[in-house]
């Protein structure tokens, strides 16, 4: 089933926002490693996914569970 991109996704892209929203067209959903949750995002104006760590605000390219 293919979701609607959420206002807040469809916004960034159209604006080439320079800042983190939740990918998959802002539907994807927080997870929990170790002691921290983390949320898998898409920056519209870098074209670049990375992992936002809720826990302490950091965006983290390279968690530790990718290793």
């Amino acid at each position: 089933m293919k979701h609607e991109p959420t206002t807040e996704f469809a916004t960034a892209m159209a604006q080439g926002a320079d800042r983190w929203v939740p990918a998959c067209g802002g539907h994807e959903k927080e997870f929990r490693y170790g002691d921290y949750r983390y949320l898998y995002c898409y920056n519209p104006n870098r074209h670049e996914h990375a992992y936002l760590n809720l826990d302490t605000d950091m965006i983290e390219p390279f968690p530790p569970f990718l290793d």
